[in-house]
């Protein structure tokens, strides 16, 4: 299968309590995805069905083992989802409230690219 690049889009996202690298890492996505109409893959490309694209996730995040990858790949409406999880990301020191399910005053930062690839072979 020949598949080219569609787009790439960049996005962040922030967990400001409770630590969570998921919540992050689903924001990103969500943030990324936010800016992007992929309408010419119907109304260009010709696609009929929006299952057959594929979307690759990359996320750079505090705390990296700590990704739940269903999780952020349910953020993605269709397609064979990918996702890669790498350290990076950044934390900066915020408040400390228990209360809203802190266990530290991290605020934790996760960046994501998420790139949609089309397979050029013309369909049966």
């Amino acid at each position: 299968m020949s598949l080219k690049k569609f787009i790439v889009e960049i996005g962040q996202g922030i967990d400001q309590h409770g630590q969570d690298p998921t919540k992050a890492a689903r924001k990103a996505v969500a943030d990324a995805i936010s800016r992007s109409c992929l309408c010419g893959l119907v109304e260009i490309i010709g696609l009929k069905d929006l299952n057959q694209i594929e979307v690759e996730v990359l996320i750079a995040c505090p705390y990296p083992e700590r990704v739940k990858t269903e999780e952020v790949l349910e953020v993605i409406p269709f397609g064979r989802k990918r996702l890669e999880v790498v350290e990076g990301g950044m934390i900066a020191r915020g408040i400390y409230q228990p209360e809203l399910g802190d266990k530290s005053d991290e605020i934790l930062v996760a960046n994501a690219a998420v790139t949609v690839w089309v397979s050029m072979e013309k369909e049966g």
